[in-house]
């Protein structure tokens, strides 16, 4: 029994050790492709630049434009003069062919001569004339 747990623990060691080493040649392996990226990216910015552009397409026989627009500056910190506006026409009423078609819903004609109106005949007071002296 005490020679199968040694010989379990020596397994064990083996693969463990396996492990380690195949684990170090990744990490080797991956520093390696991690090297390569970064020169493939310091070459592409190289490549990328304005100037070694303009030269590669001057020696293929490209020719730089010679009528180049200009345009005029613009002072951000200058704020522009308020521009001259004339206020919009203002929008004619509409207008309705009834006198009660338009009016809002509860104040109908009838009940907006009575309650406005002194001299109306429902209202004791205006009948009865008044003197003074």
């Amino acid at each position: 029994m005490v020679v199968a747990a040694l010989l379990a623990v020596v397994v064990g060691q083996a693969l463990l050790a396996n492990g380690q080493v195949r684990l170090s040649a990744l990490h080797h392996q991956l520093t390696m492709e991690q090297s390569s990226h970064s020169q493939a990216e310091l070459a592409v910015a190289q490549l990328e630049t304005p100037t070694r552009i303009v030269a590669a397409a001057t020696k293929g026989g490209l020719v730089a434009q010679s009528n180049v627009i200009e345009l005029p500056y613009v002072s951000l910190s200058v704020p522009l003069p308020t521009p001259k506006v004339t206020p919009a026409p203002a929008p004619t009423p509409p207008t309705t062919s009834s006198a009660g078609a338009g009016a809002p819903s509860g104040t109908g004609t009838a009940g907006a001569a009575s309650s406005s109106s002194p001299s109306s005949s429902s209202s004791p007071a205006a009948t009865t004339p008044t003197s003074t002296p």
